[in-house]
C-alpha cells in the first residue's frame, strides 16, 4: 500500500469520525432541543392549567360575590320595609308624646289663663260693688234719713248690718237736727286680693256735703275703705270706713256712719230772748 493511500485511507477515516461527531453534536442539540420544546410544552401545560384554575377560582368568585350582591340586594329589599315600620312606629310614638305634652301643655296653660280670667273678674266684681256701696254710703239727706239706712243695710253682711241698726238713733238724730246733705262721686278704686275670696278695696272719692250752719257746698276728698267678700257665690260688702291714715274730712261732713258714728256739725246758735 502505498503512501498516498494510506493517507487517503487516514483522510477518510478522520473524515468518517468528523462526520460522526457532528451528527452526535446534532443529534444531542437535537434531544437538548426537544428536552426544551418538551419543558416549553410541559410549562405551557402548567401555565395552562393555572390559568384554567385561576379563571374557575375567579368564576368561583365572581359567582361568591354575585351571590353575595343578590344576597345584599335582598336583604337591602327587606331592610326598608323594616326601616319604614321601625320609623313610623318612632313618628306614631312621637306623635303620641307630643300629643300628650302639647296636652298637658294647653291644659296647663288653659288652667292658668281660666285663672287669670277668674281672678281678674272678681277682682273687678269686687271693685264694682265698692264702687255702689261707697256712692249709696255718701248719698244721704235729713229730708229722708230712712232711704239712707235702708239702702246702706241690703246686700251687706249680717254683721255690717248690725252695725247700722244699732247707729242708726245717733246718726239719724244728727242728720235731722243739723239738716245735712250730702252726695258723692267715686273717682277711683283699688281692689286688692286678700285670701280667701276677700277683696280690700279703696276707693277715692269726692264728697259734696251741706248744712244749716253751712248752706254752701263744700267738697272734700276722702278715701274709704271698703272689705268685699263672696258668700255661697256672691260677693257682699262686709265692713266700711275711713282708710287708715287718710284725712277724715272736715267738721261740717257726715262720713260714712259707720263703724263709728261721725263729728257732729257744730249746733245752731240759740235763738235769743
Amino acid at each position: 500500500m502505498s503512501a498516498d493511500t494510506i493517507s487517503d485511507t487516514e483522510e477518510s477515516v478522520i473524515d468518517d469520525s468528523s462526520v460522526d461527531s457532528a451528527t452526535r453534536e446534532v443529534e444531542a442539540t437535537e434531544e437538548v432541543e426537544a428536552a426544551d420544546e418538551a419543558d416549553d410544552a410541559d410549562d405551557a401545560d402548567d401555565a395552562d392549567e393555572k390559568a384554567a384554575d385561576e379563571k374557575a377560582a375567579a368564576g368561583e368568585k365572581a359567582d361568591d360575590e354575585g351571590e353575595s350582591r343578590l344576597g345584599r340586594l335582598r336583604k337591602l329589599r327587606i331592610r326598608p320595609s323594616l326601616s319604614w315600620r321601625t320609623v313610623a312606629a318612632l313618628l306614631l310614638l312621637a306623635a303620641i308624646g307630643g300629643a300628650f305634652f302639647g296636652y298637658r301643655q294647653y291644659d296647663r296653660l288653659n288652667h292658668e289663663v281660666t285663672a287669670l280670667k277668674q281672678a281678674e273678674s272678681d277682682r273687678a266684681a269686687a271693685a264694682k260693688l265698692a264702687k255702689e256701696y261707697a256712692l249709696k254710703s255718701l248719698t244721704y239727706t235729713y229730708e229722708n234719713p230712712d232711704a239712707f239706712f235702708q239702702s246702706v243695710e241690703d246686700g251687706v253682711s249680717q254683721s255690717l248690718k248690725d252695725k247700722y241698726v244699732n247707729a242708726t238713733p245717733i246718726l239719724k238724730g244728727v242728720m235731722v237736727q243739723a239738716q245735712v246733705t250730702s252726695s258723692g262721686e267715686v273717682l277711683a278704686t283699688d281692689a286688692v286680693a286678700q285670701p280667701g275670696d276677700v277683696y280690700q278695696v279703696v276707693v277715692s272719692a269726692a264728697q259734696t256735703t251741706r248744712n244749716l250752719q253751712n248752706p254752701k257746698p263744700r267738697v272734700s276728698l276722702i278715701l274709704l275703705q271698703i272689705t268685699v267678700n263672696k258668700v255661697d257665690g256672691s260677693w257682699q260688702v262686709s265692713d266700711i270706713g275711713p282708710k287708715t291714715g287718710s284725712h277724715a274730712g272736715n267738721a261740717d261732713q257726715l262720713p260714712p256712719p259707720v263703724p263709728s258714728p261721725a263729728p257732729a256739725p257744730a249746733p245752731a246758735p240759740a235763738p235769743r230772748r
